[in-house]
């Protein structure tokens, strides 16, 4: 009997390409079209693609489909192609000349028995026809993602009524003259790319809004040659990981010179190492700011049984642990400089420290510094969701909101945020949270799935997935997911563990919970658990003593606003945690 088929679906920013013309070359010289064919894609389109996160997906003759964790790597990838083909062609008789289309979506994927389908590829496949030759065509989702911040001027192509796509797509063209300037606006419009803030490395852009960070090769110090698979593979999962968190821009190779009367542009740097020690291998791994000073550094040590499981448990652990260091360097770093000198990506960081805990206060100047990014650059799509978790967070932490009201605000700003990157991971965990507290259970695991798919090592995504594995009853789960996280995460915050411990107090073991809630060095919100864990327990003096500190943090906590609002699949799961709560005293 044959297994079923194993699907797999999810959302990204598709570019399908074909040579124009193919049949007519291959008719003049055949065996000259494919080997310059074969030379193009190993030396120019390999390494751009993979100098920008993409991955090619499917080939078929001279067609390629390639997939990119942003619009933005697409249009830049797809940018410096065609215009290195131009360069390639200046010596090639027009009548040979191979020129390719190129066209870009942003649309869904569908992976199934070994091949890939869904209605973005047919979308980008479509636009792909459409393009001029030794051009690029973009849909409309691309182009409202991308926004003002590459510089580009597009030509409206307007709607156009695709074979088999049932609504009619506005399209864009992206022109690229030899120069890389702008064409008059009379002839065209082209892409003109322009220096940001953060300054630009062969040809390559960087978005201010994302942290930069440079990968250099993990070495081989075995003394055998044959290990240099090994630390290429290590560089190669590692480099894939860190690439899924929305908020860096990786690039494989030595962070460049600087003019020195140049003020130097923000960066962090990873390098690493690989030595083999019989039937040990140790992997070094070592993070420092454009400064040289250390951030980070971890060695690993394994039994060398199984490479390839080596290389799994890496290309998690070392991309959660620099993503959660790199982001506190960030902060730190945003700390020190005047509120007057920052731009929306700096804003956004502060205003994130700032909300991390309860103080009324805090939360304040955090909305504040998100407002003041969203001012700054309003195609900036994280300040919109640092705004939406300031609402979901009164219904998290018990707070008196109208739930509707709350709701419907953060739904619109993720709507937002979007809109301007749909495959921001973050967007799609709060969306989760949203569809949780409405009550859309189904809904609320999907937007967390796709959010896991995005950014599977995001330690406090995991996290909160463990909280609403708890809501849903599925708590074998939720722990599983918490635990993960604290694994991961080396600085792993007090709430994780409020998490887990939600999860085990649901499960009927309150010890476990009891000892993971006394892990916490300021429990805030979480002081309403400790109070029912104390209380089931039956030590209801300290239950009470818990219940008088969550009081103090929200003096207008209440027993019936939780139980009429918390999003309990299983209404008969918080029974215990309300009489819990009765018994440490709270106010009904």
């Amino acid at each position: 009997m044959g297994g079923g088929a194993t699907m797999k679906q999810r959302l990204s920013v598709i570019m399908a390409s074909d040579v124009v013309g193919y049949s007519r070359l291959m008719g003049i010289d055949e065996k000259g079209t494919l080997s310059a064919l074969k030379l193009h894609r190993h030396e120019l389109w390999d390494v751009k693609i993979a100098s920008y996160q993409g991955r090619t997906i499917k080939l078929v003759g001279d067609g390629m489909l390639t997939e990119f964790q942003t619009a933005e790597e697409a249009v830049l990838c797809a940018f410096e192609i065609q215009l290195e083909m131009r360069k390639r062609n200046v010596q090639v008789p027009v009548d040979r000349r191979i020129e390719f289309r190129i066209g870009i979506n942003i649309g869904d994927l569908i992976f199934e028995d070994d091949d890939v389908y869904g209605d973005g590829v047919n979308v980008a496949a479509r636009i792909e026809n459409i393009a001029r030759p030794g051009g690029i065509a973009i849909s409309a989702s691309v182009r409202d993602t991308l926004g003002k911040r590459l510089g580009i001027r597009f030509e409206d192509a307007g709607e156009h009524a695709l074979k088999n796509i049932e609504r009619p797509i506005r399209i864009f063209n992206i022109i690229v003259d030899e120069s890389g300037e702008a064409s008059s606006p009379e002839r065209t419009s082209t892409f003109e790319p322009k220096v940001q803030s953060i300054g630009t490395y062969r040809g390559r852009e960087f978005s201010p809004n994302r942290t930069l960070l440079y990968v250099l090769n993990f070495s081989n110090l075995s003394g055998d040659p044959d290990q240099e698979y090994f630390a290429a593979g290590i560089t190669e999962d590692v480099v894939a990981g860190l690439a899924r968190f929305s908020r860096l821009t990786v690039v494989v190779q030595r962070p460049p010179s600087e003019p020195a009367h140049a003020e130097p542009t923000p960066y962090y740097m990873l390098d690493g190492s690989v030595r083999r020690l019989g039937n040990r291998v140790r992997v070094n791994a070592n993070l420092t700011n454009v400064a040289g000073e250390q951030i980070w550094a971890e060695k690993y040590d394994f039994d060398l049984v199984d490479i390839f499981r080596i290389q799994d448990e890496l290309s998690c652990s070392i991309p959660a642990a620099l993503s959660v260091k790199i982001e506190e360097a960030e902060r730190q770093r945003v700390l020190s400089k005047p509120v007057t000198s920052l731009k929306a990506y700096d804003l956004y960081l502060r205003g994130r420290h700032l909300h991390q805990g309860s103080n009324p206060d805090e939360v304040r100047l955090a909305k504040a510094m998100y407002v003041a990014a969203i001012e700054d650059d309003p195609e900036y799509s994280r300040p919109y969701i640092g705004l939406a978790w300031i609402e979901l967070r009164k219904l998290k932490w018990n707070e008196i909101v109208e739930i509707d009201t709350a709701l419907a605000t953060a739904s619109a700003l993720l709507s937002k945020a979007l809109k301007l990157n749909p495959i921001d991971a973050d967007t799609h965990w709060a969306l989760g949270v949203v569809h949780l507290w409405r009550g859309e259970a189904e809904r609320a695991v999907a937007c967390y799935e796709r959010a896991r798919e995005l950014a599977p090592n995001n330690c406090d995504l995991l996290a909160e997935y463990c909280d609403a594995l708890g809501y849903l009853g599925r708590l074998e789960d939720a722990i599983r997911m918490g635990e993960l996280a604290v694994r991961l995460n080396p600085s792993r915050p007090d709430w994780y563990l409020w998490d887990i411990a939600a999860a085990k107090f649901l499960s009927g073991k309150y010890s476990e919970a009891l000892s993971l809630l006394e892990k916490m060095a300021e429990p805030g919100p979480a002081y309403r658990l400790l109070a029912a864990t104390y209380a089931q327990l039956g030590r209801l003096e300290e239950a009470r003593h818990a219940a008088s500190e969550l009081l103090k943090v929200n003096p207008d906590v209440s027993i019936k606003r939780y139980s009429s609002r918390a999003p309990y699949l299983d209404k008969t799961l918080m029974a215990k945690y309300i009489e819990g709560l009765r018994l440490a005293g709270l106010p009904e």
